[in-house]
């Protein structure tokens, strides 16, 4: 008989586990602190009972006004087909454009990106239901997308969700910044903190161009996604009591006849965003979503030397 080895050093250690039971282990721990509750064309995100955003359905009028910026970026199609397509099934390679992401270099951080596209996945599709609403092609068939349409709600973007919430936990853990700050602007930090909510910009937009979401559809789910990396990141810092933010609701009226339609901007949601958790925050060790956390943001920790 032998005496097995201990798996694990304590009770945050995952070193021992496949990167797939991590995850499933992980998910058990996170995903039951963020509960969706709605009806009647309005949902709301609470983490531990405390309302976060909530997002109300628009009027079919901005749908159609919309159209009209969904027929503008049909004209981006060609430029953006590759990495439109790619981005179907692919999200989190993309960020490999604005930090360097390796298996082996990183992957604690490939880990945190990882958990919280998942997490963004399990918080969107009850919104999706409570907010149903039709796509592009249910509006106007001259729409001709350039990829499949999706089965579930046009409103929330569920790529917008997915890629903001990642944008913010890169943001945080490349620089410590968070959204609201990072979109600012200011010195190099603050430029480097931009790039990722830039890259999310960017894959959002390319929804509208494949002509499956409408601007609105990506800016609803740009500020879910930054409230839900905000809320992760206050969770892996958890050292005490935390200050939550206020609660952001969302709401498009029809535009003015003579105004132009909505179109998302990271200016706009700069200033939509509630002010940022502060930075600086010591990860809580004694937690496992601390101590990766902890470990991910070592990761990019500059040389002093």
């Amino acid at each position: 008989m032998r005496d097995p080895a201990p798996w694990g050093t304590s009770d945050t250690d995952l070193g021992y586990l496949s990167g797939g039971t991590r995850a499933i282990l992980l998910d058990s721990l996170l995903h039951p602190d963020f509960v969706i509750t709605g009806q009647n064309g309005q949902a709301t995100l609470s983490v531990r009972g405390h309302a976060l955003v909530t997002l109300f359905r628009p009027a079919k009028e901005v749908f159609r006004q919309q159209l009209a910026m969904v027929r503008a970026y049909a004209d981006l199609r060609s430029d953006r087909v590759a990495e439109t397509i790619n981005q179907t099934y692919d999200l989190l390679s993309f960020f490999g454009m604005v930090g360097h992401l390796s298996s082996s270099r990183n992957v604690n951080t490939l880990a945190v990106l990882s958990s919280v596209l998942r997490l963004a996945i399990h918080v969107e599709m009850p919104f999706k239901h409570f907010c149903r609403s039709p796509r592009p092609i249910d509006y106007a068939p001259q729409v001709q997308p350039m990829i499949q349409t999706p089965d579930h709600s046009s409103y929330p973007s569920g790529h917008a969700i997915e890629v903001f919430c990642a944008a913010t936990v890169m943001a945080r853990l490349m620089t410590g910044i968070g959204p609201k700050d990072a979109l600012v602007g200011g010195d190099a930090e603050n430029q480097i903190a931009a790039m990722p909510f830039r890259l999310a910009h960017r894959i959002a937009t390319n929804r509208s161009i494949a002509g499956v979401h409408f601007p609105v559809d990506s800016a609803a789910g740009a500020v879910l996604g930054c409230a839900l990396g905000e809320a992760v990141y206050q969770m892996a810092t958890e050292n005490g009591p935390i200050s939550w933010p206020q609660p952001r609701e969302v709401s498009f009226q029809p535009p003015a006849e003579s105004a132009a339609p909505f179109d998302l901007t990271l200016g706009w949601l700069r200033d939509i965003l509630e002010p940022d958790a502060a930075g600086g925050r010591v990860p809580n060790e004694n937690t496992i979503l601390g101590t990766l956390w902890g470990a991910a943001a070592a990761e990019w920790k500059e040389d002093d030397t």
